[in-house]
């Protein structure tokens, strides 16, 4: 009631305020009455809302108590009706009890009909099976098998009314079964019959395609019923004796041993016999295995049933045998170009156009899994790089020792005949077994081919290094006794043109074989090295030609600055005549070599020359002495200046003006008269070699016995002092290996 009382309360209020807001203004005093008819016709519009709305919960509620009451009436009807079943149900079991022997003579009428269904058969067991004999000796398989149907029905449902009797006898059971023993001895003999059809499949549907349709129609049969018998066993508990046959599995085993004894019997040929078995083997089982996916396309398919997959199975078998065989191969070992032949037929010729993507087989082998495993194939690919690694050091010993021999014979090399250049072989040789290397591992893959390069590039580097090592002995011990080998400096000659030219093939080989693209840090280092190597080895050969030249010449420079030397042109004479008997043999350098021999000759004279003047072995006492000692100096520089450039008249890298204009600022300075004057030829000096050291221009200048020492000493700081900072210079140093190993201690800065 108060929440009546308070809903009563609120729409009073409601009803005042919405009076209220109507009645604001005078005006709407006048619309009181059309707002009272508006406000009656509402009310009248809810309250019919309101008896309708009440009127349909009303007729609700009305149907639901009905549909209650009907229930209630069905519940006490299905009540009754229960209570009826279940008094019938009690005469039930004295009903059974009474029935037993109707059940009993039924179970006995079953017996009989089936006996006498299958009388005829048992009566016949013999005859019919000597029949089903000697129609699978005739290859009437159908036949065969519906007598041997027949029978097999006929023992199944005799031993199955047996399963059914309450008290089995399994005295019964063995003599039915013992009765039926030559059934099972043709059901074997018929599927001995079928699997020998089925090994020979790939020849017989050439020629009898009837007969595999026949044996697969037979196998299909026998699925059926092994199929039923499942069922029966699942419903009954009985199967019939040998079932399931699983004459399709069968088929398959057959068919794969079939498969296996064709793949194995394409290995004709063992290595003691033919050295080239491999070979041979993989292109016999190439060929077999070509025409036999043809045949399975294209006869096998219309034969066998659509959910045999046939050809995906042979090629799955076909597959599988070959990998078991390829192992074998693997386990027994390989040898030589073995490897690459297995390894290019695996990765080439097998998935490739010659075999599984040909037209006719157009198998896609990347669903298959790989032949061998990746941990066989890493270990084929490794041994082989280790086989190729071992041949290359076995090689490149021998080639050396051959080097060696012929450094040591008393025979002039070879003449190249287009340069004219001492040469050999070796390096054309070297590098002809590395490209027939890449050329045999391109037939396998680009990323054994790339390990080969590198591989190939290590070993020669490798040859590189004993090469310089033997080149150091034969020095070595050319040195000891310059009488034993008459023909050093051609072998010498012959050493720098091989260097160089292992440079260039190399270089060749990079442009050639370097997988585009490539960017691997330690693969570049690799090919660095074998650059530096042989650049290194050129460079030291060079080295070792002109010790030899001079070391003749050694006393020849030690004659230069003395006093025999003030009265005489002998020193520079021998030297540029020495040096050009010499150079008539360099002439047989290529010509880049020669233009590096004639600079690091002329490196040579130059430092030499400077090294001897700057000794202090001499000194002039009078500017005459010093002005006569300068024009000879001048006059030698412009001698031997002219000696190289007769030498380097075609030669486009060399500069035979530089180092000799720095011995005639030299004598410059030595033949200035005025001591003041001293200072601008020493800052022309410095212009030219900012590398020169001011020990080098104390010595020079203590050449002038005319200029104090402590004045020479004040004169170099003075010039040092008021030189800027040194510029880079485009020459190369010419002072800094000049060095000396007593000092001029009052000159000492």
């Amino acid at each position: 009631m108060s929440t009546m009382d308070e809903i009563e309360e609120e729409a009073k209020a409601a009803a005042e305020k919405m009076v209220m807001n109507m009645m604001q203004r005078p005006g709407q005093l006048e619309k009181v009455e059309q707002y009272k008819k508006r406000i009656t016709h509402k009310k009248a519009s809810i309250e019919a809302q309101l008896k309708s709305a009440v009127q349909g919960k009303l007729d609700g509620v009305s149907v639901g108590l009905k549909q209650l009451q009907e229930c209630l009436d069905d519940v006490h009807q299905i009540s009754q009706k229960m209570d009826e079943l279940e008094d019938l149900l009690k005469t039930v079991p004295p009903l059974v009890a009474s029935l037993q022997p109707v059940r009993e003579e039924d179970s006995r009428h079953s017996q009989y009909v089936t006996a006498m269904d299958s009388l005829k058969h048992i009566f016949t067991v013999p005859e019919s099976v000597a029949k089903t004999k000697q129609w699978i000796g005739e290859g009437k398989l159908l036949h065969a098998h519906q007598c041997l149907s027949d029978l097999e029905n006929s023992r199944d449902d005799l031993l199955y009314e047996l399963h059914r009797l309450p008290n089995q006898s399994s005295h019964d059971k063995i003599m039915l079964k013992a009765y039926f023993e030559d059934v099972e001895v043709v059901s074997n003999l018929l599927e001995k019959q079928i699997k020998l059809i089925l090994a020979r499949t790939l020849n017989t549907v050439r020629k009898e395609p009837t007969v595999i349709v026949t044996a697969l129609r037979i196998i299909e049969r026998e699925e059926k019923r092994d199929q039923m018998a499942v069922q029966q066993q699942d419903q009954s508990g009985f199967i019939p004796p040998g079932r399931p046959k699983n004459w399709r599995n069968k088929a398959f085993e057959v068919l794969e041993c079939a498969v296996a004894q064709r793949v194995e019997g394409t290995r004709v040929d063992e290595r003691e016999d033919n050295k080239l078995w491999l070979i041979r083997y993989l292109e016999l089982t190439r060929q077999l295995i070509l025409e036999d996916l043809r045949v399975v396309k294209t006869l096998c398919v219309p034969c066998f049933p659509p959910h045999y997959d046939i050809v995906n199975k042979y090629v799955n078998m076909y597959h599988t045998c070959l990998s078991t065989s390829l192992q074998d191969v693997v386990n027994n070992g390989l040898e030589g170009n073995e490897y690459v032949t297995l390894l290019s037929w695996i990765l080439n010729t097998y998935p490739g156009p010659e075999l599984m993507s040909s037209p006719e087989v157009n198998v896609d082998v990347s669903s298959l899994p790989p032949l061998l495993s990746k941990e066989t194939m890493k270990k084929l690919e490794d041994e082989y790089l280790q086989k190729m690694e071992s041949n290359y050091i076995e090689w490149m010993e021998k080639t050396l020792e051959a080097e060696r021999a012929e450094w040591g014979s008393e025979r002039a090399p070879e003449l190249e005949p287009h340069t004219n250049a001492f040469h050999t072989h070796t390096p054309v040789i070297v590098f002809q077994m590395i490209d027939q290397n890449l050329q045999v591992t391109e037939t396998i893959s680009k990323e054994i081919t790339f390990k080969a390069l590198l591989l190939s590039i290590e070993q020669v580097t490798r040859f590189g290094n004993m090469y310089r090592e033997g080149v150091a002995q034969f020095k070595k011990q050319h040195f000891a006794d310059r009488s034993r080998v008459a023909y050093f400096t051609h072998h010498m000659i012959t050493v720098v043109n091989n260097s160089a030219q292992m440079a260039r093939l190399a270089r060749q080989t990079q442009a050639r074989r370097w997988p585009p693209g490539q960017h691997d840090a330690r693969a570049a280092a690799t090919i660095d090295r074998l650059h530096q190597t042989f650049q290194a080895l050129r460079d030291e050969a060079v080295k070792f030609l002109l010790e030899e030249a001079f070391l003749d010449l050694e006393e020849h420079f030690d004659d230069l600055f003395t006093a025999k030397w003030q009265t005489s042109s002998v020193p520079i004479d021998v030297v540029c005549v020495t040096l050009e008997d010499y150079f008539q043999d360099y002439n047989h350098l290529r010509e880049k070599n020669f233009e590096y021999v004639i600079n690091e000759a002329q490196n040579l004279v130059y430092k030499k020359y400077i090294t001897a003047m700057l000794s202090k072995k001499i000194t002039f006492k009078t500017v005459e002495e010093a002005q006569q000692a300068a024009t000879k100096i001048v006059k030698e520089a412009n001698q031997i200046k002219s000696f190289f450039r007769r030498i380097a008249s075609n030669a486009e890298g060399v500069n035979v003006d530089y180092p000799f204009e720095v011995i005639s600022m030299l004598a410059e300075v030595i033949r200035c008269g005025d001591a003041e004057m001293i200072s601008l030829d020493l800052h022309g000096l410095l212009d030219k070699c900012p590398d020169i050291s001011d020990e080098h221009l104390a010595r020079l200048l203590a050449l002038r016995a005319d200029l104090p020492r402590a004045a020479a000493r004040d004169t170099v700081a003075h010039v040092r002092a008021s030189r800027p900072a040194p510029r880079p210079h485009a020459h190369a140093s010419l002072f800094a290996d000049i060095t000396f190993t007593d000092r001029l201690l009052p000159f000492t800065l």
